[in-house]
């Protein structure tokens, strides 16, 4: 028996294509709506990047060895390079008659004020065969003006003991001078009898504290130097990746306090990405991000958006924080050394401390010209600079537990769903 099929087929022809055509609007439509509901965009220029701790050196030093390569992964305390100290040992001896003298210069001024003064005993007027001299009459007064004037230097810390005593014996050799020079006929009866009175008097405070002040500087200048003597290395202060600092190689010369690689901390890594500002406002923090890293595919979450420090700010205070701890160093280099000269040779301290001043700001300078001395006059370096501040950094999280080893400066594929 024959079935007829054909109003079935005129009837699927009919009503399929349209239920065809509603199915394919409907992709059509969810697709569109997908696709508007969420956004993605790549950032293909992503890379690692860690936390740099600095590897300085504590004293003027020369480079000798550079011990790993620039970019290569070291673990904490491996050494990155050794050094020659150029303190000599003439140096530090210098340094450690400083502190001799320091502590010789404070034991004296704690001990007191001892001042010799002449009084004269009322006696007649001298005869007229016998007059007294006037040469040494003024001997005795300028020896005496400048015993006295010997003693307030002493009081204010100026000068040492010895230069003091000096004085005080001048005065009594100038009076025991003019004394032999009277006639024998006259000393007893018309030359009038000088007797001498001595007091101690009590340490002045302020004379005290200047000259514990000098012999902490002078310590603290010795002690410097016998480390900087010892130091013959410079060691990892976290595990990471090493970026020597611009100029560093074997036989540069590095000052106190200056940076001779930055280590890229390995406890502390996350990728950073920089997008526009408009895609930025579209990215919320603790979003899940996905990206890739040398064929290894990663999710992490949205830590951090903020804007670029500014080179130039990071370059000054990369700059002010190295001219201070040149001109600290410096500075204590320059006490020892004008304290020695002001001990040995008796100079006056007040001129000895506006050396020590004039030789701190010149080394202060100096070490702000050295650590501000970055090259950045090309119009490439300006364009680029100028295009860091229109962006903005993402930062994203690293799962832990990777069966791979991640070192700042890999590239990175990340992929941003934008909201909103």
């Amino acid at each position: 028996m024959e079935v007829d099929i054909t109003k079935k087929v005129q009837y699927l022809m009919k009503y399929g294509l349209v239920g065809l055509i509603l199915i394919a609007v409907l992709c059509a439509g969810g697709i569109y709506y997908y696709q508007h509901q969420h956004k993605y965009f790549n950032v293909y220029d992503a890379q690692v990047t860690s936390s740099l701790v600095a590897a300085k050196v504590h004293g003027n030093a020369v480079i000798t060895e550079k011990v790993v390569e620039d970019g290569e992964h070291v673990e904490a305390g491996d050494v990155i390079a050794h050094v020659k100290s150029t303190v000599t040992d003439e140096q530090i001896a210098n340094l450690e008659q400083t502190v001799a003298l320091s502590q010789r210069n404070l034991d004296e001024i704690k001990k007191g004020q001892t001042v010799t003064v002449a009084v004269p005993s009322p006696a007649p007027a001298p005869a007229a065969s016998a007059p007294r001299s006037s040469g040494s009459s003024q001997s005795v007064a300028s020896a005496e003006s400048r015993m006295n004037r010997m003693n307030e230097l002493f009081e204010m810390g100026a000068i040492s003991a010895v230069q003091r005593d000096a004085a005080v014996s001048a005065y009594h050799a100038a009076v025991a001078a003019a004394s032999s020079s009277a006639p024998a006929a006259s000393a007893p009866s018309s030359s009038p009898a000088v007797r001498y009175q001595t007091t101690t008097q009590p340490p002045d405070p302020k004379a005290v504290q200047n000259a514990e002040l000098q012999l902490k500087q002078a310590q603290a200048a010795l002690d410097n130097a016998k480390q900087d003597a010892a130091e013959t290395d410079i060691v990892a202060p976290v595990a990471g990746t090493v970026y020597y600092a611009q100029g560093i190689d074997e036989g540069s010369t590095v000052k106190a306090g200056e940076t001779v690689a930055s280590v890229g901390n390995a406890d502390d890594i996350w990728i950073e990405a920089k997008v526009s500002p408009d895609k930025a406002a579209k990215i919320r923090l603790g979003q899940f991000v996905s990206y890739e890293i040398e064929g290894h595919q990663l999710q992490g979450s949205v830590q951090d958006i903020q804007q670029p420090v500014k080179k130039d700010d990071q370059a000054s205070a990369d700059s002010a924080d190295a001219a201070a701890s040149a001109g600290n160093a410096n500075a204590a280099d320059a006490a020892g050394a004008n304290g020695a000269g002001a001990g040995q040779n008796g100079q006056d301290a007040q001129s000895a401390q506006a050396g020590t001043a004039d030789a701190a700001d010149g080394d202060a300078a100096n070490g702000q010209l050295a650590a501000g001395n970055q090259p950045k006059t090309t119009a490439e370096a300006t364009d680029a600079d100028d295009a860091d501040e229109n962006v903005m950094i993402i930062r994203i999280s690293i799962p832990s537990g990777l069966n791979f080893s991640l070192k700042p400066g890999m590239k990175a594929v990340v992929k941003f769903a934008m909201n909103g």
